[in-house]
């Protein structure tokens, strides 16, 4: 699927430590305004997704009808009612990651940064943008869907990407997965998210885990259910 990614200059911006684009110094965004184009030249965005049916979800673990079963409570408790689930792997390709490494080497550490802040805005990006199309899609049908969750995220271990990815023909993938199960290209992110008929278990689609945990400062937590 083709997701064109944009990057939210606020979300770039608490990559900086300022609450709004407009109070990010000018010399930042000057360097960020150069590499812009360079950004948009070296990314290679795609995105491939997988429908799997759930068979059943009871004690902490998801049992598809054709796949692996994927042990975690939190996971089960967002896939609680739900009648299938879209595994998916997003990834900006391996150019714009090399050009972050050349600027490593070569000591321009600040754009180097810089860029990596751009390009992970821009991967979270795909996947929201995803999850929204899917929204829309599945409203249409009178079903909704789930939040995402990734492999590594709560108590979802991250060696169960290798259950993920066995979902998917390695052929068609831009991605691969380390011996330590960390995605090459780096700028990736995959996941899933579950589908269940509109309103049949309010309060199961509304489940956040981030509301139950008291980790204040993790970069991931989500303030909302949507």
């Amino acid at each position: 699927m083709e997701v064109i990614p944009t990057i939210d200059k606020n979300e770039l911006a608490k990559l900086f430590g300022s609450d709004e684009f407009g109070n990010v110094s000018r010399s930042t965004c000057t360097k960020i305004e150069k590499l812009e184009a360079v950004f948009n030249e070296l990314i290679d965005p795609s995105l491939h997704h997988q429908n799997m049916e759930v068979d059943s979800v009871k004690k902490g673990t998801v049992h598809l009808e054709e796949g692996p079963e994927l042990k975690s409570p939190k996971l089960s408790k967002t896939l609680k009612g739900c009648e299938s689930i879209v595994c998916y792997i997003a990834t900006l390709g391996v150019d714009i990651e090399d050009e972050i490494n050349r600027l490593m080497n070569e000591k321009h550490l600040a754009e180097a940064y810089i860029l990596d802040a751009m390009a992970s805005v821009a991967v979270d990006n795909m996947v929201a943008t995803f999850h929204q199309r899917m929204k829309n899609k599945y409203e249409d049908q009178s079903k909704q869907v789930s939040l995402c969750f990734s492999p590594g995220y709560c108590d979802w271990p991250i060696t169960d990407q290798k259950k993920l990815f066995s979902m998917f023909d390695s052929n068609e993938l831009d991605v691969e997965l380390t011996d330590s199960c960390f995605m090459q290209p780096r700028k990736s992110i995959s996941g899933v998210f579950g589908i269940t008929t509109l309103n049949s278990n309010p309060s199961t689609h509304s489940y956040n885990p981030c509301l139950e945990c008291s980790r204040k400062n993790c970069s991931e937590r989500r303030n909302s259910t949507h």
